[in-house]
Order: C-alpha cells, then sequence, then structure tokens
C-alpha cells in the first residue's frame, strides 16, 4: 500500500509542475539545443544547468527522428531495391539504409 501512495504522491507534483515555453530567436534557441548536444543533455536538462537549477536525469543519447506515410516507405523500398513481403523486416532493412545515407551525408559534410 506505501509503494502505491508513494507513486500516487510523485505523479500528484508532476502533475502540478509548470511547464514554460519561450519564444527566444533562433540564435539563442540553436546556441541552448547545439550546447545540450555537445553536453549530450536534453534541452531542457541545459536550460535548468543554466538556471543554476538540480538536474537530476543522466546524459542521454540524442535520436534523431522523422515520420513515414506508408506511401513514403514504399517510395524508399523502391529506391533502395527492397523488395521484402515482411513489413517488420522491410521497415528495419529502410532504416538500416536510412541511416546509412545520414551516416555518409555527415561524412561528406564535415567541417575540417
Amino acid at each position: 500500500m506505501n509503494i502505491k501512495k508513494d507513486t500516487w504522491q510523485k505523479q500528484e507534483r508532476a502533475v502540478r509542475a509548470t511547464q514554460l515555453a519561450f519564444d527566444l530567436s533562433s540564435e539563442v534557441q540553436k546556441h541552448i539545443k547545439k550546447q545540450a548536444i555537445d553536453d549530450e543533455v536534453t534541452p531542457s536538462d541545459m536550460i535548468r544547468r543554466i538556471l543554476g537549477l538540480e538536474v537530476k536525469s543522466k546524459k542521454t543519447r540524442q535520436r534523431l527522428s522523422f515520420n513515414l506515410s506508408d506511401e513514403e516507405l514504399n517510395q524508399l523500398g523502391a529506391q533502395f531495391g527492397i523488395v521484402e513481403p515482411d513489413e517488420a523486416r522491410k521497415k528495419r532493412l529502410i532504416k538500416q539504409q536510412v541511416a546509412d545515407l545520414l551516416i555518409q551525408f555527415t561524412e561528406q559534410n564535415k567541417q575540417t
């Protein structure tokens, strides 16, 4: 019973938390986001750090993500020459090809 009460109290505190959103210049936002990436933290944790507030989360592994429609998924499958009846396997193969292209893009565009 104590565990349930403790969990409920934590959830209640989270609900009461206040979220602040800022309309700052793109230069300011970009700088904070870049610093967060360099420090391997979220932009939210970077802001907490700048403000001198406690940062409880651990370093994060930054992830890139985007959404694809079924049509776009099929388009990429054709582009990469992936013919696979198993949809889950097809998505994994496309994901690997996209990752390879992003790595190639990065290598070609590194600033020296």
